[in-house]
């Protein structure tokens, strides 16, 4: 992540924030932070021009008044030569009004897809700590049976295969 990602984020919270748009543009932020690395990279491209670039992020970010908040960010980002670290900031931003928020994201290992109704549960269970949890999936051929949850640095292991670890290491040291 460029150096400027989290300064440039928090200046647009705040700004986002203030001016009460903030809930309206997360989910642009969000689509913002999945660009491919590819079209990234093409806003940087200095072989194109920067009134061209400047153009197509505004076109695809729904042509924002030039007077609002984002279309002021995306000048801004124009006359800095940062248009190609836009989704880096949109990345943060969504980080920083996560951590503010106490939203907690995490993911769940498991051999098969969990269902929605497990998946909230677990979501539930986690969250009585105080913070938001919100989990997505990933599979793990490696898992026996059960399941792994990721929070940040925390690992809750839930699978035969550290059970069965367990139970080997007891018998070991008996």
């Amino acid at each position: 992540m460029a150096k400027a990602a989290p300064r440039y984020a928090k200046a647009l919270l705040e700004t986002l924030s203030s001016s009460g748009q903030l809930e309206k543009t997360l989910p642009l932020a969000k689509a913002l932070a999945a660009l491919p690395p590819e079209l990234a990279s093409r806003l940087s491209d200095a072989t194109v021009p920067v009134q061209k670039r400047t153009q197509a992020l505004l076109s695809a970010i729904g042509n924002p008044a030039t007077d609002s908040v984002m279309g002021r960010f995306v000048s801004l980002l124009a006359q800095r030569r940062r248009l190609g670290e836009i989704s880096e900031i949109a990345a943060s931003l969504v980080s920083q009004f996560e951590l503010r928020s106490g939203i907690v994201r995490g993911t769940v290992f498991a051999k098969s897809p969990l269902s929605s109704i497990q998946i909230q549960t677990l979501e539930k269970s986690l969250s009585r700590t105080g913070s938001k949890v919100e989990l997505s999936q990933k599979s793990d051929e490696s898992i026996l049976g059960g399941f792994r949850v990721r929070l940040g640095d925390n690992v809750l292991d839930a699978t035969a295969n550290n059970q069965l670890n367990q139970a080997r290491r007891a018998l070991l040291s008996a």
